[in-house]
């Protein structure tokens, strides 16, 4: 008895004594603000900057903000191409506890319209390109204080306020509270990002302090980042946390390439000049890469990794990247509503080769550190990891989004069970390692039977001719759905829908082939460069 006596207060007084600082993507900040003053974090266009100096500029503009009236939870938004600007906005308003909120560049005027009136922000930074499309909206968006552009540009309109730079001079690069006294909760939305909005209204994605820095942590455990990297910002950061690399690029101190806009053959000089080592890529980007023509001039030889997520790449990529590129090539799993990651190969070369290579171009790798995973039948029912069964992907972590923003109803739909439902149809090998079959609204059901969209464009890949392709359900009043697919042709190639057809029968189960082919000139596509079935389907649906 008085030994458990004696217990209780040497308890309390260790529990008095914890360090229990807030898990926040703003103490990668404050990291390299101390240890990498003076090496070069960022490269934008013909702007260089130490991270020194770009931990002033934003210092200088959290407290502007500050200065202007925003304060704790206020939402802050950006429209712009990958900037130097973009990436000091993922901590100036976080450092103060206000929202960044980076808007899809792609999107039409009556998004921006839906999406700043749920979300309200009092602040928009702007690029001059996007001018005109705000001001068509300008009257509907009230809550819109501060119409500021990203650059100082002569015969801006009256109601632009000012600009980015202008709002650095004369500001403060203090930290105004003392370390660790953050003037927030680690449980406080950092970030808002909006889905696209294919299956309705966009929805607003809220990424908390804890989020993003447990997201990092748990990427950089699976992901060999070190202070050398040096990588380019091809996707655009606006587009799911740039997939992370604002946060873990930085706390590890690589350094930042900034690429305003996709271009193959400026990349391809880039990779050069900068002796890039890293690189995240979309499938339809590497295609539009190795089809330059004088794609082996260039000297690529300090590349060390390149990334194919977004969409499943078509069969053989990986290795063709391989080959061109002399570095490794894997895929990556994840989304908007985890931060994105969630899933990534354990790489090394000491490995056996074929596990080595199965990893890498196989399957997408597995769940990080502290994600959890179930695999579950249409009835919620668990299904086995073991590489066959086929069913919903459900996902449990410290990654995982709070909610929507002011959605409770779809918050609670998607968190059910306190599971995120992803939408996606995979397998689990029983080492978790992640095979990606389809989204579920993807799926095409003809004649009873569930026919895997993706499962027909990866052997249309296998066609020479194809550059590009997609498949969606076409209603069929016999079968009820026929897959239907479009191709986009590789340049000097003549290939006829009949053609394909029978490629395709030739590749796979007839009952699963396209019963129709057309070919297109080019593919409607998002702010990454994702091919949009949602537009394929309400133009070709009931044709």
């Amino acid at each position: 008895m008085s030994s458990r006596i004696l217990f209780i207060p040497i308890q309390a007084e260790i529990k008095g004594a914890q360090m229990i600082i807030p898990l926040t993507p703003v103490r990668f900040f404050e990291y390299v603000e101390k240890i990498f003053q003076d090496k070069e974090g960022v490269v934008c266009e013909g702007e260089r900057f130490t991270y020194g100096e770009f931990c002033r500029r934003t210092r200088k503009v959290s407290n502007a903000l500050a200065k202007i009236g925003v304060q704790r939870g206020d939402r802050v938004a950006y429209l712009g191409y990958n900037c130097h600007r973009l990436l000091e906005l993922f901590y100036a308003p976080p450092i103060m506890g206000a929202i960044l909120e980076p808007l899809n560049i792609r999107l039409a005027a009556k998004d921006f319209d839906y999406i700043i009136n749920e979300s309200t922000p009092g602040v928009l930074f702007l690029d001059k390109d996007f001018i005109p499309i705000i001001d068509s909206i300008r009257a509907k968006i009230p809550s819109v204080k501060h119409f500021l552009a990203l650059e100082k540009t002569p015969g801006l309109p009256g109601w632009i306020q000012g600009n980015y730079e202008e709002l650095l001079q004369g500001a403060s690069a203090e930290r105004t509270y003392p370390l660790g006294k953050y003037p927030f909760e680690e449980d406080d939305p950092a970030e808002i990002f909006y889905t696209s909005g294919t299956t309705g209204n966009p929805k607003g994605v809220m990424m908390t302090h804890r989020n993003l820095y447990l997201h990092a942590l748990c990427a950089m455990s699976m992901m060999a980042v070190r202070e050398t990297d040096i990588q380019i910002h091809l996707i655009p950061l606006f587009h799911v946390n740039g997939w992370g690399t604002p946060h873990y690029l930085l706390a590890k101190g690589g350094k930042h390439i900034m690429v305003k806009r996709f271009d193959p053959v400026k990349t391809l000089q880039v990779f050069e000049k900068e002796k890039v080592t890293r690189a995240f890529v979309i499938p339809t980007m590497v295609n539009a890469l190795l089809a330059v023509p004088n794609f082996k001039s260039f000297n690529l030889s300090r590349m060390e990794e390149i990334l194919i997520g977004g969409a499943p790449p078509p069969r053989g990529m990986s290795e063709r990247v391989e080959k061109a590129f002399g570095c490794i090539c894997h895929g990556g799993f994840g989304m908007t509503e985890t931060c994105p990651l969630i899933v990534l190969p354990e790489l090394s070369e000491e490995l056996d080769a074929e596990e080595y290579r199965h990893r890498r171009h196989d399957t997408w790798g597995r769940p990080l550190p502290g994600v959890e995973f179930r695999l579950v039948d249409g009835n919620g029912k668990d299904l086995p990891w073991n590489g066959k069964s086929v069913g919903e992907l459900l996902v449990r972590g410290d990654m995982v989004m709070k909610g929507y923003y002011r959605q409770p109803e779809e918050t609670a739909r998607t968190l059910e069970g306190g599971w995120y439902h992803t939408g996606d149809l995979c397998a689990l090998e029983p080492d978790g390692q992640l095979i990606v079959k389809d989204r579920k609204k993807d799926i095409i059901i003809s004649g009873g039977e569930n026919i895997s969209s993706l499962e027909i464009e990866q052997v249309l890949y296998g066609h020479p001719a194809v550059l590009e392709c997609a498949v969606i359900g076409k209603n069929d009043e016999k079968w009820g759905e026929v897959p239907l697919a479009f191709v986009v042709l590789r340049e000097g190639y003549r290939v006829t829908p009949e053609e394909f057809i029978k490629y395709a029968r030739d590749n796979m189960a007839h009952f699963k082939a396209p019963r129709e082919v057309r070919i297109l000139k080019e593919f409607p596509k998002g702010g990454t460069g994702k091919i949009l079935k949602s537009v394929l389907r309400e133009k070709y649906r009931n044709t």
